[in-house]
């Protein structure tokens, strides 16, 4: 009788990124893969989302590639409650992707900027591209909404 190994000995089971956060734990089964990639970044198809250290960022998160230590984004998951995006838009979006509504998350890429004359920085995060995850799956797209209703840089 044979019996088939449950995990191979020689592979990890998850890898320690050099965040510009510190040292962040990813684990491999929770990796998020996205065929194509992020605008600006199509070689870059396996990421994690981690938890930012510290209080004052509780509500973003670092979504980090796993295979290039440089490339992170800082993003904020989008509360469907806010009323940000119209339903049909966004029901739009899970059927192109062929992602079921109840399975799919949304998450904004943060985009953080001076705000000129030493005036401190400004946030915002981008409408018009987010990033759309199958939760079920662990897959992802970058979704261009197809009007431009949703602005690149909406403050936040």
């Amino acid at each position: 009788m044979t019996t088939q190994p449950t995990q191979d000995a020689n592979v990890p089971k998850s890898i320690l990124v050099e965040t510009r956060f510190g040292d962040i734990e990813f684990l491999w089964d929770k990796a998020i893969y996205m065929p194509v990639g992020l605008l600006g970044f199509t070689d870059q198809h396996v990421f994690g989302l981690a938890n930012i250290p510290g209080k004052s960022l509780d509500q973003f998160k670092l979504y980090q590639s796993l295979t290039d230590a440089d490339l992170s984004f800082i993003i904020a998951p989008y509360n469907p409650e806010s009323g940000i995006y119209d339903a049909a838009d966004l029901e739009r979006a899970a059927k192109s992707l062929a992602i079921p509504e109840e399975d799919m998350a949304i998450l904004l890429i943060v985009t953080v900027r001076p705000t000129g004359n030493d005036q401190g920085y400004a946030m915002s995060v981008n409408l018009q591209a987010p990033v759309i995850v199958n939760t079920t799956r662990q897959i992802a797209w970058q979704h261009i909404m197809p009007h431009d209703k949703y602005p690149v840089q909406h403050d936040i």
